[in-house]
């Protein structure tokens, strides 16, 4: 009969089996316990092992009604899928053009095989980690002192994955849920306003190209500018043609000024001496006549010093006229390369705005209503499952240990190793 005390000690009287084990092996009489044998000492010791069973599952449920709950949001996005748009203008500037990143996504131009990897690096960046941490207060809710820590926990409670459709899930586990959604909404939101700020995408590359080249520009035309303006100040040059025109016409008047008073004062000295009043008149008339002409034509500047003056002495034309057109093609060049470029920059502003507004939200993260950890009921029950087993090993030990006590010399080693040990622990006291 089986006893059924469990303080009973029990002792198997079955045979010695001597044949084979289902796995080939031989049983002689020497062997321990047979698996009858362990179902009997199970059987006797039942109440231990359940009462152990169910000791580990009432101090885990404990536990595990002690530890904080957790909830896990999730969002998913789709990123903005790269490609190469050429503008309608591009090709007027030719190879300025492929400088500002024509060629090919912005995936490619970094080395990407897929391009989520691109937005996955930046929802793990710091910068958004900061604007987070900042936005949701999260040094006080994780307890941390420094940002790093903060960084830290917020990594290890967000989880950032591509799926194989291209879609990017993220997930956020808080013990407040709506904390945990409003987090996972946070990521895509940040993202946004990232990128909105970093040429990431082709058309951001181009914008901020002819960003960079249209405000250089914009300095050389203003420099162009100022050197025209000290050329004409220099030379009084406004518009070479006209002012050359306006010189001849003048050298032309004058002359037949000269021979329109020489004739008059011939006429005059038909009738009248030197010493006439008009006759000195027109002498002196004559001479001041002559004398302008010969400052246009010499190349004397004292006609052209005098205050708002736009007549060129003729001998000046040639050189005045050329420093003032070098001046004024640059002036043209610059202004031309301008707005070019301005053109270019505007459509890549537009091009990058239509990008910018790919980031779309397929599952936008809500309130989660149900815990992600931890599952009370299932480590419970593993628990009790775990207690159970262990409880049961160590009926098995226990039994065996008894089995080989039977034997005299089994018995006599066994008690030789205690004396030894306690020994040992004798000398060491």
């Amino acid at each position: 009969m089986i006893p059924t005390d469990t303080n009973t000690e029990y002792t198997s009287t079955a045979p010695a089996n001597t044949g084979a084990l289902p796995d080939g092996s031989s049983v002689g009489p020497e062997d321990s316990i047979n698996l009858l044998d362990l179902a009997l000492v199970l059987a006797v010791r039942k109440r231990f092992i359940l009462l152990c069973g169910f000791i580990a599952a009432v101090v885990t449920a404990i536990i595990v009604l002690v530890i904080p709950v957790s909830f896990t949001a999730t969002t998913t996005m789709l990123p903005p899928q790269q490609s190469s748009s050429a503008s309608a203008l591009l090709g007027s500037l030719g190879g300025l053009a492929s400088l500002a990143g024509g060629g090919g996504g912005a995936a490619s131009m970094l080395g990407l095989k897929n391009p989520a990897d691109l937005y996955i690096g930046l929802l793990q960046s710091e910068t958004i980690a900061d604007g987070l941490i900042d936005r949701f207060h999260l040094m006080g809710v994780y307890k941390a002192k420094k940002m790093d820590a903060a960084r830290k926990a917020l990594k290890s409670a967000t989880t950032i994955l591509a799926e194989k459709s291209s879609l990017i899930r993220i997930s956020v586990k808080d013990h407040d849920p709506k904390r945990a959604a409003a987090l996972a909404n946070g990521y895509v939101e940040a993202l946004h306003d990232l990128m909105s700020h970093l040429a990431v995408t082709e058309a951001g590359q181009r914008r901020m190209f002819f960003e960079q080249q249209l405000e250089l520009e914009k300095n050389k035309l203003a420099d162009a500018e100022v050197a025209l303006e000290v050329t004409q100040n220099k030379t009084g040059i406004i518009q070479p043609q006209g002012q050359a025109e306006a010189v001849i016409m003048t050298i032309t008047q004058l002359r037949a000024q000269i021979s329109a008073s020489e004739v008059e004062l011939s006429a005059l000295r038909t009738s009248a001496t030197d010493q006439n009043s008009q006759v000195i008149q027109l002498q002196s008339q004559i001479a001041a006549l002559r004398a302008q002409l010969a400052d246009f034509e010499k190349g004397h500047a004292g006609s052209a010093k005098l205050a708002g003056n736009i007549l060129t002495p003729t001998s000046q034309v040639p050189a005045a006229s050329l420093e003032y057109i070098r001046k004024m093609r640059d002036v043209r060049y610059h202004e031309t390369l301008f707005e070019l470029l301005a053109r270019q920059y505007e459509m890549a502003k537009v091009d990058e705005a239509k990008q910018g507004q790919m980031i779309q939200v397929v599952d936008p993260a809500l309130v989660p209503e149900k815990k992600s950890w931890p599952p009370r009921a299932l480590l419970t029950l593993l628990a009790a499952i775990l207690g159970t087993m262990l409880a049961s090993f160590w009926v098995i030990l226990q039994a065996a240990y008894r089995q080989k006590m039977q034997d005299p010399e089994m018995a006599a080693k066994i008690t030789q190793l205690r004396e030894t040990l306690r020994i040992c622990h004798a000398d060491q006291t």
